[in-house]
């Protein structure tokens, strides 16, 4: 008697899809079939079949593909399933940023370093009226020296565009320099006004404070006519002085058109028994402080930070958020501020 009809095995194709981060065009593949002796996948895209157990296929474009799964068994069983899967990817945006150096003796020769992340193809315009560049990272030769905006565009897998603009000069700064800013002694303004020429004064006095302290201008300079002085109010509206109030207060200024790097912020500091006071510098991200302590006579100091996108805000911040103390005549005075630009 012949069994063979008997021992046939019956293969059974069945299987999961996973889309997988951090792409999402990616399916990964759980093949939970029984008795399977050959495997045939058809991912729905036009690529070649696989014959992997539990391939995982990476599409090159977003959309709905139908996965195709046939199966046989050691006695000829056929058996199939099919999945529509959707791919859809996360919009990848590009990080964008670059260096520059000097190429070779010619100082305008300037090789672009491409440091982004996430981008594939790229555009740069270098501002001065030349071609663009598709180059990952070209070497340009401006016509003269000077200062340029050079742009930098990338795109992603994704198609999502992000730009750079970075302020350079060529040839590249090998000294300091110092820059020219507003009134940079005070010089403009009569005493005791509170018009501080070139400068933002932003004054919040706190609940209680009579309201009578502030920056102002006064006489009491380490060189030429005028200083910027600091007075806190007090208890006493006579000028007693027996104890000094919250009270919190700015001076700055905003400079544009500054090419990217780093800067050095400087003035002449007089400071005694002023608690609360700093320089402050801010080149594109949160503000950088320096408090500036107490010296015996007028003395430079000096707040390093970072230009990013060509404007930079320095000044001088009084923040005293509490009741401090009950110095009798607390002293901030400055003269010479300068703007300095450092070799990058």
């Amino acid at each position: 008697m012949d069994y063979s009809e008997y021992m046939r095995v019956v293969a059974v194709a069945d299987f999961t899809t996973t889309v997988q981060a951090p792409n999402n065009l990616t399916v990964k593949i759980t093949n939970n079939s029984k008795n399977a002796k050959t495997i045939q996948w058809d991912f729905g895209d036009g690529s070649p079949a696989s014959s992997e157990t539990e391939p995982t296929h990476t599409y090159s474009e977003p959309g709905v593909y139908t996965i195709a799964l046939n199966i046989q068994s050691a006695t000829g069983f056929e058996s199939t399933k099919s999945l529509d899967v959707t791919v859809t990817p996360v919009d990848v945006i590009p990080v964008v940023n670059f260096a520059y150096e000097q190429e070779g003796s010619d100082p305008l020769k300037i090789k672009f370093t491409n440091q982004s992340q996430d981008g594939i193809t790229f555009l740069w315009n270098f501002g001065d009226e030349s071609a663009t560049s598709t180059d990952e990272s070209p070497t340009h030769v401006f016509p003269v020296t000077g200062k340029y905006a050079v742009t930098l565009t990338a795109t992603s897998t994704t198609g999502n565009d992000n730009a750079r603009i970075i302020h350079i000069r060529v040839p590249k700064l090998t000294e300091p320099e110092k820059l020219d800013i507003v009134n940079p002694s005070f010089e403009l303004d009569p005493k005791d006004s509170y018009v501080i020429t070139g400068w933002d004064p932003v004054v919040n006095n706190y609940p209680g404070s009579p309201g009578w302290g502030g920056f102002f201008i006064a006489e009491i300079p380490k060189t030429g006519t005028r200083c910027l002085l600091f007075w806190t109010p007090s208890v006493d509206s006579g000028n007693g002085h027996t104890h000094e109030l919250a009270y919190q207060g700015s001076v700055t200024q905003t400079i544009g058109g500054l090419e990217d790097g780093k800067y050095s912020f400087r003035a002449w500091v007089y400071s005694k028994d002023m608690e609360g006071m700093s320089l402050l510098a801010n080149g594109g991200g949160e503000d950088i402080i320096k408090e500036v302590g107490t010296n015996d006579g007028y003395t430079q100091l000096s707040l390093d930070f970072e230009v990013v996108g060509g404007v930079a805000k320095i000044g001088f911040l009084m923040n005293r958020p509490e009741d401090i103390g009950d110095n009798w005549s607390p002293v901030f005075q400055v003269d010479d501020a300068e703007l300095w630009i450092l070799p990058q």
